[in-house]
């Protein structure tokens, strides 16, 4: 029997098709919110029909990143799904190109949870989004900030795929102390990650942290171990944990070889990041997570 993941990778858009939709789509534009007397940037994409009830993906962008370069290293994978899927993604910009994440090394103190929360009423309002679709993901330091929007808007955020990077040991306590519901959690990570190494014990716990949070069993069952057709060098390994409260799975996907990058994304050469990865594309796999997660 074919499991859901190879149904997933076998009907997976190829990033040609997806970066020929995000350069030609109607639908993306650039807008400003305005936020206790600031203006902050963002994209959002909007399919043309209008939309009865869609959910919002909120993708954020790393360390010295921006809405448009999100967009670009995820090949408009997210517009092209949302167009077939019928949903709405907005990118949006963090000042200076750093999210507030509560690290120690953090080196920003904007509001940022106030603004993503201030940004997701506001398209709430305009499409009309579905309350129970509302879903975050994020690459490096926007995956850590994905998580923190998790843990202190758990009354909005659905579901979370934070891709290379993870929460903040010093926001742990309080995020468990004021859990309120089980929250689904996609992890994908490069094991030779030299930016945030996978085996840094940090980012270990924020596993191990959210299936206790969660209250899933302990113990992992490999879903998938996906090769590939690609030879990028890498092995993927995809490990769910079940048994949760209210639905909230916990997914883990381990990329053995990977660096510090976004799968099947559209890489800035930067080197000392490690190798790319090329067998699968992280917006299919993270939209197929998030549409089976709605919020309980």
């Amino acid at each position: 029997m074919t499991s859901p993941i190879v149904k997933l990778i076998l009907g997976a858009l190829t990033l040609a098709a997806a970066a020929a939709w995000a350069s030609a789509a109607p639908g993306t534009s650039a807008r400003t919110l305005q936020l206790k007397g600031a203006s902050r940037s963002y994209i959002v994409f909007a399919p043309k029909a209008k939309l009865s009830r869609p959910a919002l993906v909120v993708v954020l962008h790393g360390r010295n990143g921006s809405g448009a370069a999100m967009l670009k290293r995820t090949r408009g994978t997210f517009n092209t799904l949302a167009q077939r899927d019928d949903f709405i993604v907005a990118y949006p910009d963090a000042p200076g190109g750093a999210w507030n994440t509560s690290h120690a090394s953090a080196t920003s103190g904007n509001d940022d949870v106030g603004y993503l929360s201030a940004l997701i009423d506001a398209l709430t309002t305009e499409f009309d989004v579905d309350p129970k679709r509302v879903y975050v993901t994020g690459f490096s330091m926007g995956a850590s900030m994905s998580y923190r929007m998790a843990c202190e808007r758990q009354d909005r955020i659905a579901a979370i795929g934070p891709v290379a990077g993870g929460l903040a040991r010093g926001l742990m306590a309080a995020c468990a102390a004021a859990a309120r519901r089980g929250i689904p959690l996609l992890v994908m990570h490069g094991t030779e990650d030299p930016i945030n190494p996978s085996d840094d014990g940090e980012l270990e716990g924020n596993v191990q942290y959210w299936i206790r949070r969660n209250g899933c069993q302990p113990y992992a069952a490999v879903t998938h171990n996906l090769a590939g057709d690609i030879d990028d060098g890498t092995h993927t390994y995809a490990a769910g944990y079940s048994g949760c409260k209210d639905g909230a799975d916990v997914q883990v996907w381990s990329i053995e070889g990977g660096g510090h990058h976004w799968p099947g994304g559209d890489e800035p050469m930067r080197p000392g990041n490690g190798r790319e990865i090329r067998d699968f594309d992280a917006a299919v796999v993270i939209w197929d997570f998030f549409k089976r997660h709605p919020k309980e």
